[in-house]
């Protein structure tokens, strides 16, 4: 296969502790779970070097913001490759960003997920005049934005006046996604739940939660029932978009969803994506891609 897309954790750190995100429990800081650590733009070149019909790169982790790496401006620098860094906006050097607007073919995707009241209850740890003053350098210098607006209960009312802030600011698009990202608590480093994250539905109302029974889940792995996917059909990234994942320590794999591991979703590497895919149209059909990419066949 032809690789022409690479997919990049350009730095597993980050400033956030956005309740979503597996680098935390529901936003409470997890231990031991993943190195922090940086690309190297050398390791960067090793893999052009090996992928040299790559078009494209998306700089978006599993577990950290692309901005966190002092290198991203540098990393973005390319001739006949599109690069798209897609970050929560509230870190990373303000004169970065004026030198990504100069950069040719890079977009950034700004994940902002509502307005000053409420951005910062899922981008929890954002501040938002750091943000703002990072979009407008972008913006300003001439860089190629994108507004991404996930939408929760608490901000679907918002969505038409950040779409009009968004042109005010001078992006070039702005995007809304509901990606499940929701119905769950925010909980704090004191293990207290501060508020939900629920979807966009006014209805939608909180749920009993243990916070130490399922922060033992986290830190205790148990073997779950086996489940059937048989009669699962696969529509495959890797393949539709002839791309791989390469985490922030080099390492490479089919995609994102086989490269952060878990308790029931131990990481894969791409030599043994061919193992994974004589699964698909099998009775055992992989757990990951039957989750992730997969859709049940009516018969």
């Amino acid at each position: 296969m032809i690789i022409e897309h690479l997919h990049i954790e350009a730095s597993s750190y980050c400033n956030a502790r956005c309740p979503g995100c597996p680098r935390n429990g529901y936003g409470y800081p997890l231990e031991g779970f993943f190195k922090e650590k940086n690309l190297g733009v050398e390791q960067l070149h090793q893999l052009l070097n090996t992928y040299k019909d790559v078009r494209k790169i998306l700089y978006c982790g599993n577990h950290g913001d692309p901005m966190m790496n002092p290198n991203i401006a540098e990393m973005s620098a390319m001739d006949n490759i599109k690069v798209e860094i897609a970050t929560n906006g509230g870190i990373g050097k303000v004169e970065t960003y004026r030198e990504l607007a100069t950069k040719k073919g890079t977009r950034i995707i700004f994940g902002i997920d509502g307005l000053e009241d409420t951005n910062h209850l899922y981008r929890q740890g954002v501040n938002w005049d750091k943000l703002i003053s990072r979009v407008k350098a972008f913006t300003e210098a001439g860089g190629d934005a994108v507004w991404q607006f996930i939408k929760f209960q608490h901000n679907m009312h918002q969505e038409e006046e950040a779409r009009k802030l968004s042109q005010s600011l001078g992006f070039n698009k702005f995007v809304v996604r509901d990606e499940g990202r929701n119905d769950m608590p925010a909980i704090q480093p004191d293990k207290s739940i501060s508020h939900w994250i629920l979807p966009p539905d006014k209805d939608a109302t909180p749920r009993e939660f243990d916070v130490d029974e399922y922060l033992k889940m986290r830190y205790e792995p148990y073997d779950l029932p086996e489940e059937s996917y048989k009669g699962t059909k696969i529509t495959c990234d890797t393949i539709v978009n002839n791309s791989v994942y390469v985490d922030s320590s080099g390492e490479i794999y089919p995609c994102c969803y086989h490269g952060f591991g878990h308790i029931d979703r131990p990481k894969v590497h791409l030599e043994s994506f061919e193992e994974l895919r004589s699964t698909w149209d099998s009775d055992s059909c992989n757990k990951v891609c039957a989750e992730t990419c997969g859709t049940r066949r009516q018969d």
